[in-house]
């Protein structure tokens, strides 16, 4: 997907990345490798769109010709895919619209003379010359999802609030304010939506390239597969322990592989040399601390599977869990609303599915409903001063007075995996691939969203949303499934088998920033490594980050820029 951007108020010469296509000059807007597709109108506007969109050229032409800012609004995301709008009005105005889910971020910077935009944070601080912002380090340890506004992973660039439009009048006095509102519809209505949008989402991707997709055996990657195979040939990738290539996720990846002869399925062998934490100095430069920081060793030889199979694009489901298995955080509003008798029923219904008394979940959704959505309370690992500096540096989401608390953390964690799935994507990149992530697609949310949150969440059906939009798409023994695979254990074995060099993580950059405690952070690794149970959703936020430190402070290959007429 490469990356973009654009100056503004600039002199000439102005900043342009080495190697960067002008797409456009006054305002100059620049491509790196980026998917662009542009629009000219007859009263001297020009339209940009960056991104995957399903929008067909004539849509484009009306829109740039006789739109009204409500439309282009309206057009932000009323099309499939992944994308950013740029729009030069032709009369000294430049506008930005950034995608509610946060799939295509966009980032702001200024100079002494110039105002620059961004789809990399990286790029425009290598101009900048930024460090790591150290606020925003440790919102990103206490809660990777929370909101940072005003600021990004970087000291002196922020991101523009996804959602939000973003202007830039003649007398440059830039506003940004939100277009974006969530949606509202009947559970029906929008799994029809969510089916066709699912279809045509992998299709605009898809479309006369050589594809590779993940097929896990679970029910994301699994439907993201078989719509890709629907529309010509793909690569299925598959991993399973060394040794074991029967049983569990891999036989129901071999279910849907049969079910679609375009399918060409590839098993990748997991041993010892994909254990996480193995490899860990391979991690290279992104845009912020990526997810997958120590399992890089595993994502590096599917990249390289990937580019020997000759794939252009792959399909990943990341964001499918959170989108379709959410927690009970309706909880909290139906006890705000009155609706005790509904809240009560789903508790219990929660309890015996975790074999436990209901009452304690109930009593959490009226005094403490931000435990519902899995934020713990207590981080020894991290000291004071770095909860006191998240406490004074997050804010509520965006659009959060405007929904209720399940749809608010869901927007939030939907955001979180939109834009860190543009880390991966810049890791793909490295081995010549590009990374898609359909579920990150504002239509997709737009249809989960405007289900009731209460119509969403089943303690008897697993991701009902999704199975009823796929139904008939894939085997009936996929579709059944209760759960899938989980991985826990590698983690174990991995932390042992490299615990020197993880125990080493616990007195970096982090420590030197003060915002971790060193010798407690130490001692949980040595429990995991034991086979002890220890937080690994929390844990791993922290050592990533200390690893993506590490690399920002020994990068070779920081984005170069120049000076151009």
């Amino acid at each position: 997907m490469g990356w973009f951007g654009g100056v503004l108020a600039s002199p000439d010469p102005s900043p342009v990345p080495i190697g960067a296509q002008i797409v456009w000059n006054e305002p100059r807007i620049w491509s790196v490798g980026a998917t662009v597709r542009l629009s000219a109108g007859r009263g001297g506007g020009r339209l940009a769109v960056f991104g995957p969109c399903g929008a067909v050229d004539a849509e484009l032409e009306r829109l740039v010709d006789h739109a009204s800012t409500g439309e282009l609004d309206t057009a932000a995301t009323a099309w499939t895919g992944a994308y950013a709008l740029a729009l030069d009005n032709g009369k000294g105005a430049f506008t930005l619209w950034a995608d509610p889910a946060g799939a295509c971020p966009l980032y702001l910077a200024r100079t002494h003379d110039a105002l620059l935009w961004s789809s990399s944070s990286l790029a425009l601080a290598s101009l900048l010359g930024s460090g790591p912002d150290r606020g925003w380090l440790a919102v990103h340890l206490a809660d990777p999802t929370a909101w940072t506004p005003g600021r990004s992973t970087w000291t002196g660039v922020e991101q523009v609030p996804p959602g939000h439009r973003w202007t830039v009048p003649p007398n440059g006095a830039s506003a940004c304010v939100p277009y974006w509102e969530p949606p509202s519809g009947t559970r029906a209505t929008s799994v029809q939506r969510l089916r066709d949008d699912l279809a045509d989402s992998v299709l605009i991707r898809v479309a006369g390239r050589a594809i590779s997709s993940d097929l896990s055996g679970g029910l994301d990657s699994s439907t993201l597969t078989a719509h890709a195979a629907r529309c010509g040939p793909v690569v299925g990738i598959t991993h399973h322990p060394k040794g074991k290539e029967r049983g569990g996720d891999t036989d129901h990846a071999r279910e849907v592989a049969r079910a679609f002869p375009s399918i060409r399925h590839r098993l990748m062998p997991l041993g010892r040399e994909h254990l996480p934490f193995t490899d860990l100095d391979a991690l290279v430069l992104t845009d912020e601390p990526p997810p997958s920081a120590i399992t890089i060793a595993q994502l590096f030889s599917q990249f390289a599977l990937m580019a020997s199979e000759e794939a252009e694009a792959h399909l990943t489901g990341d964001g499918g869990d959170s989108l379709f298995m959410p927690p009970p955080t309706h909880l909290a509003d139906l006890v705000r609303s009155g609706r005790l008798l509904h809240a009560t029923r789903d508790a219990q219904s929660w309890a015996r599915l975790h074999r436990a008394s209901p009452w304690p979940v109930l009593a959490t959704a009226w005094k403490h409903p931000d435990r519902l959505g899995g934020v713990p309370g207590p981080k020894p690992w991290l000291t004071s001063d770095a909860l006191d500096l998240a406490d004074a540096v997050v804010s509520p989401c965006p659009h959060g007075r405007l929904l209720g608390y399940a749809d608010r953390h869901l927007l939030a964690e939907c955001r979180y995996v939109g834009r860190t799935a543009a880390t991966e994507n810049q890791l793909a990149a490295a081995f010549g691939i590009e990374m898609h992530n359909p579920f990150t697609d504002a239509r997709i949310l737009d249809s989960v969203l405007a289900v009731p949150a209460a119509e969403r969440w089943s303690a008897h059906r697993y991701k009902p949303l999704l199975v009823d939009a796929v139904r008939n798409l894939l085997p009936d023994s996929v579709v059944r499934r209760a759960a899938k695979g989980r991985f826990a254990m590698d983690h174990h074995h991995g932390l042992r088998a490299n615990l020197s060099r993880v125990l080493d993580l616990a007195d970096g950059h982090l420590a030197g920033l003060g915002l971790v405690r060193p010798a407690v952070l130490r001692s949980l690794l040595r429990r995991g490594a034991l086979g002890v149970d220890i937080p690994w959703g929390l844990i791993e936020p922290v050592l990533g980050t200390e690893l993506w430190l590490r690399a920002s402070g020994t990068a070779k290959q920081l984005v170069r820029w120049e000076e151009r007429p």
